[in-house]
């Protein structure tokens, strides 16, 4: 069976399969009886005259008994059948009359003496239709048993293209559930990276959310500006694209995603024109709250396979998913550039040190008391586990809270939580260096395991001191 499936359905042969009787060498007929067992009966015949007359009595062989013309009767008979034993019966027949009639004796009446010659004649060609039909019963079954073979080889070649089909399938399958799984796990990867609201993260995150749902070769991101259209993110392209990487209020592609808020497609003929090689999609990436379009979406290269309705409709929601999620990080972004404390609640934001510095400093001058600020920072905050790099602003504003008084201030300068700032009100940098000491050793008691390797910098810094 395996050596049946590396070949193509209908093709195979099998010399072990029986050839049709008739359809061998030599097997032309004349007149229903096969060249070869005609060929055969004039040869015996022939050699049989000549041995009667040169030989033998030249009687044909008459009073031979048993006679010898059943050698040819019956082989000739029992190889090929009825219609050549009737024939060989025939030419026996003609030989052994032809050649010598006995004489009628006197003791003979007319019926004896037609017996008599009619005899053999009689009993070769009974014995020709007798054996012939046997013989001719062991063909039909013979041809009988090889169509069934036949059909049997034929089944065979079948189920083993059909199993081929299937194995072909099969692999196709695994193929594409393999692949589905690895778009799926890409997908909830990308759709887990959005989930961030960091509005430069994002256009990243956004580029993998679309590699994971359309497989495009090239893609970008496009963001508004002043009445222009500007690649922020791109993939794909190389040194030999000329795409626009800013594109004009001027350019139709800006008129139609910007003002007309179309999604393109180049197997539109209208939108092939628009896109003027610059893609194959294009569609604009809406501001689900404010209504505005915010940016577009492009996919400059693509498998012509994959452009479909159902690619073209993916491309839809995704414009769609993008425009909202981009849309919430700069809503995020705009609230967090307003808001007091940082993104873990923890210190004051970075925004608000901008603001207070530049009013307690000018309060400090105006009433005249000392404020001084202390500077705490990470120095080794990439070579820390990320367990540890997250728990150290949790040790510090514990820390923070054991030893700083109300009205102290504690910042974290960067948003990135390695670098903090502490504001001290009324307090002389003598008394600062005390407050660093504590604050010091108030870390080291919050600090466990995770913080071992932890290495702390400390700077004070004189904000005013009054006159």
């Amino acid at each position: 069976m395996k050596s049946m499936i590396l070949q193509r359905p209908g093709v195979v042969q099998d010399s072990s399969l029986p050839e049709p009787e008739g359809q061998g060498e030599g097997s032309g007929k004349i007149l229903g009886v096969r060249r070869s067992a005609l060929l055969e009966i004039v040869l015996f015949f022939v050699v049989a005259i000549l041995l009667d007359r040169f030989v033998f009595d030249a009687d044909s062989f008459w009073y031979v008994t048993p006679h010898p013309f059943w050698i040819i009767v019956l082989l000739v008979t029992v190889q090929y059948g009825t219609a050549e034993g009737v024939l060989a019966a025939l030419a026996a027949t003609v030989v052994l009359l032809a050649g010598h009639m006995p004489e009628q004796t006197l003791n003979q009446d007319l019926y004896d003496y037609l017996f008599g010659v009619v005899r053999r004649p009689l009993m070769w060609f009974v014995a020709a239709v007798l054996l012939g039909e046997l013989r001719m019963r062991h063909l039909r079954e013979k041809e009988r048993l090889r169509r069934q073979l036949e059909e049997a080889r034929e089944k065979e070649r079948t189920i083993a293209a059909a199993y081929q089909r299937q194995q072909e399938i099969k692999s196709d399958l695994e193929a594409r559930v393999a692949g589905q799984m690895r778009t799926v796990i890409s997908m909830h990867q990308a759709v887990k990276s959005l989930e961030q609201l960091d509005s430069g993260k994002v256009l990243f995150s956004i580029m993998d959310m679309v590699r994971a749902v359309m497989n495009p070769q090239k893609s970008s991101v496009f963001m508004l500006g002043k009445n222009v259209l500007e690649a922020a993110v791109h993939t794909g392209w190389t040194g030999k694209d000329d795409y626009l990487r800013v594109i004009g209020a001027e350019h139709p592609l800006f008129q139609e995603i910007v003002a007309r808020r179309r999604v393109l497609n180049v197997a539109n003929e209208g939108d092939e024109k628009i896109l003027d090689g610059q893609g194959v999609l294009a569609g604009p990436l809406i501001n689900a709250d404010t209504g505005e379009v915010i940016g577009m979406l492009k996919i400059e290269e693509l498998e012509f396979i994959e452009l479909g309705w159902t690619t073209i409709k993916n491309f839809e929601v995704v414009c769609e998913w993008i425009g909202t999620v981009y849309g919430n990080s700069q809503k995020f972004h705009a609230a967090r550039e307003n808001s007091v404390l940082d993104d873990s609640g923890l210190f004051l934001s970075s925004n608000y040190y901008a603001r207070q510095i530049a009013f307690l400093t000018s309060l400090a001058r105006r009433h005249r008391f000392a404020l001084a600020q202390i500077d705490i920072s990470l120095q080794n905050y990439r070579e820390l586990t990320p367990e540890a790099r997250a728990y150290a602003p949790v040790a510090l504003s514990t820390a923070v809270e054991r030893v700083l008084r109300n009205t102290d201030l504690a910042f974290d300068r960067r948003n990135n939580g390695r670098e903090f700032t502490i504001i001290l009100p009324a307090t002389p940098t003598r008394n600062a260096h005390v407050v660093e000491e504590r604050l010091l050793k108030a870390l080291q008691d919050e600090s466990d395991t995770r913080l071992r390797e932890a290495s702390w910098s400390v700077r004070i810094e004189d904000l005013h001191t009054p006159e």
